[in-house]
């Protein structure tokens, strides 16, 4: 990695809010509410709310990644959805810096915070910046790995290409406005295991944690009550709560369609039909 790629990178940071550029262009894609256009001639891969775009010049070694992440729950607080996104993309997978310096700006009611740090990557150096998009309780994340400055164009091109829609309740649920700060949505805890199994279940398994969300059903099965969230459009499972029937008076006051707030332990994916990890499975749980 050239020692210029530090001064790329700052230039990177200094296009931070032309991510929130209201401009059409005739070649856009959608990923949700997000808007953009791709870079041309590179190959992209996607998954479930994720697309990623990337250029990798075999004979030199240079390479870029530009990874765009819809619509996820937000904490409806920027610096707070960045430190998240963050530790979870750059930190936990790189072992980056924690605590990187940011920029920010605002357009159109969304904010947009973006840190960069260099790290290691596949046994070499490289650069990576991310950018943070958040509106009310919507968050929207742009991550770009590189190794060449030469990058630097086409970055800033696609990320003056995004255009970003109004949120609606329908489009990510999001969190109850008085939910306390030490909760976590069950979408988010949901999408740890669906980005990587290995890491969530030493991070997750057996501990107690505190999820929110909107009740899809409330069964009984067994001599077990079963209370089962709504996925959101950041994820495919949902996550599945065991009580026993000593908590029945207390789920008894929730109903499905509504927000709730439940405590439980990690057990890790499973529950599904031949042992399919169809859910994100919480047991002995209570209502707090």
């Amino acid at each position: 990695m050239k020692t210029s790629l530090l001064t790329a990178m700052a230039l990177l940071l200094l296009a931070t809010p032309s991510f929130l550029l209201t401009t059409a262009s005739a070649q856009t894609e959608t990923l949700g509410i997000v808007k953009y256009t791709p870079p041309k001639g590179w190959n992209k891969t996607s998954k479930e709310n994720v697309i990623a775009f990337s250029k990798v010049d075999r004979d030199t070694g240079k390479f870029c990644i530009i990874t765009l992440y819809g619509a996820t729950p937000g904490t409806g607080n920027a610096q707070n959805d960045f430190k998240r996104e963050w530790n979870n993309l750059l930190v936990k997978p790189f072992a980056a810096e924690a605590d990187p310096k940011t920029e920010t700006g605002e357009e159109n009611g969304w904010t947009a915070t973006a840190g960069g740090t260099a790290i290691d990557f596949n046994g070499g150096k490289a650069a990576a910046v991310l950018t943070v998009i958040t509106r009310d309780t919507t968050a929207v994340s742009v991550l770009a790995v590189f190794n060449d400055e030469s990058y630097t164009a086409p970055y800033v091109a696609f990320s003056s290409s995004i255009q970003l829609d109004k949120p609606v309740a329908a489009t990510v649920a999001a969190a109850p406005a008085a939910a306390p700060a030490n909760n976590m949505h069950a979408a988010a805890l949901v999408r740890e295991f669906e980005t990587n199994e290995v890491r969530a279940n030493q991070e997750w398994i057996g501990k107690r944690v505190r999820v929110y969300g909107t009740v899809n059903t409330i069964e009984i099965e067994k001599d077990l009550i079963v209370l089962t969230f709504k996925s959101s459009i950041s994820t495919y499972r949902n996550a599945r709560c065991f009580f026993n029937q000593s908590q029945s008076s207390r789920v008894a006051t929730l109903s499905a369609h509504t927000e709730a707030t439940v405590e439980g332990t990690v057990r890790g994916l499973g529950g599904g039909f031949d042992n399919s990890k169809a859910f994100l499975l919480l047991e002995n749980c209570i209502v707090p």
